[in-house]
């Protein structure tokens, strides 16, 4: 383990690559919302979905069971779904950013310092940011046409009518807690750079 971090540093080590994986993880994955359309179970995360509506060669309708991603960005069925994409994925980059460097801290002296660790900090500060908007946001696009189909009438924005939230909403919500709390700790993460000969003899000839 490097020297250069405290032992809150490594706490915040493991509680950053915990956090980014969380969040990585439940961004990935279509089970923010249960509901069911037809009798079928059918999930629906930020950009994907599992099990929905689609046309015979016939023109009947029947419950496509497979889960995927939506053909193109423009087919998410909710702008703020469309906004929550683009900052969870602002986001979660950010977070994986800190991450590989904390994991690298680990290994190699002086990468997280008393001030490098504060830069990462504000890095995850923005990242936990975004994350917490996108999980504010997320319920207003509830009144979609195909949340409406698997939720019922009653679904609209802050309203899941007949559905609940899935587990990977929640896992997304604890990731994004253990972030903001990732801020507090990289203010003591790092220890202060130890002064080098050379920084005294510039200090002497100053």
């Amino acid at each position: 383990m490097a020297k250069s971090l405290t032992p809150i540093g490594v706490v915040w080590v493991l509680s950053s690559v915990i956090s980014s994986l969380l969040c990585c993880v439940s961004f990935y994955l279509p089970y923010w919302i249960e509901g069911k359309t037809l009798g079928v179970s059918v999930h629906f995360g930020v950009f994907r979905r599992c099990n929905f509506l689609a046309k015979d060669e016939d023109g009947s309708t029947y419950v496509m069971q497979a889960c995927g991603r939506y053909a193109s960005f423009a087919d998410i069925p909710s702008t703020s779904w469309k906004a929550c994409t683009v900052l969870i994925g602002i986001g979660c980059g950010l977070l994986l950013l800190v991450c590989l460097t904390a994991i690298c801290s680990c290994c190699m002296r002086d990468i997280i310092t008393k001030s490098s660790g504060k830069v990462a900090g504000i890095v995850q500060f923005f990242a936990a940011s975004f994350l917490g908007f996108s999980a504010a946001a997320y319920p207003s696009g509830w009144g979609g046409v195909e949340v409406r189909q698997a939720c019922g009438p009653d679904a609209d924005s802050f309203n899941l009518g007949q559905c609940s939230l899935g587990w990977a909403f929640y896992i997304y919500i604890l990731g994004t807690a253990m972030a903001f709390v990732c801020v507090g700790m990289s203010i003591k993460a790092g220890k202060a750079r130890p002064s080098s000969p050379t920084d005294h003899l510039n200090n002497f000839i100053v």
